[in-house]
């Protein structure tokens, strides 16, 4: 049973390493649509605390595998669950929150601060609810829209603007 916990805590610190390091490098993002508690951070947080807890009762305690394991299961469904309410809940809210209104933002126009160079992000301005914004842009065609030139938002791509000059 000891062997099966380590292997559970290194399987959970290997998936959380791997989802941090190939989602940073690549910009992947990974949901679990209408089941947050099963996105990748939830699952390697279970793992890990089942595992790192259960092995740690296993081998510094005298008691048989059911209270180990119970003990286990239930701090790992503890963690999990803060994680899962204090982390991924209000991160998913603020992403939904912020996919909503950049898409609001199709048709508008905005100012150019940095110019977009062929096949290069550049930068605009944009009002939104009386607040000033900046965002990366990018031009619809393969075409250089020098800083100042008014621009209309045509589309809004994980994080970017598709823009084309008035």
């Amino acid at each position: 049973m000891e062997t099966a916990m380590i292997i559970l805590f290194g399987i959970g610190v290997v998936y959380a390493a791997l989802t941090a390091i190939v989602g940073d490098l690549f910009g992947l993002e990974f949901h679990a649509g209408e089941l947050p508690f099963l996105s990748p951070t939830i699952i390697a947080t279970f793992m890990t605390v089942f595992g790192g807890i259960g092995y740690l009762l296993q081998h510094h305690t005298n008691w048989s595998v059911i209270p180990v394991t119970s003990l286990a299961l239930l701090i790992a469904l503890g963690v999990s669950s803060a994680i899962l309410f204090l982390v991924v809940l209000p991160l998913q809210a603020a992403q939904k929150g912020t996919a909503h209104s950049s898409k609001e933002m199709i048709g508008l126009e905005a100012k150019v601060v940095i110019s977009i160079e062929a096949l290069r992000l550049g930068e605009i301005v944009y009002e939104q609810g009386g607040t000033r914004h900046n965002a990366p842009a990018k031009a619809l065609e393969e075409e250089t829209i020098p800083q100042g030139s008014q621009v209309r938002i045509l589309d809004e791509t994980a994080g970017t603007f598709v823009v084309e000059k008035i």
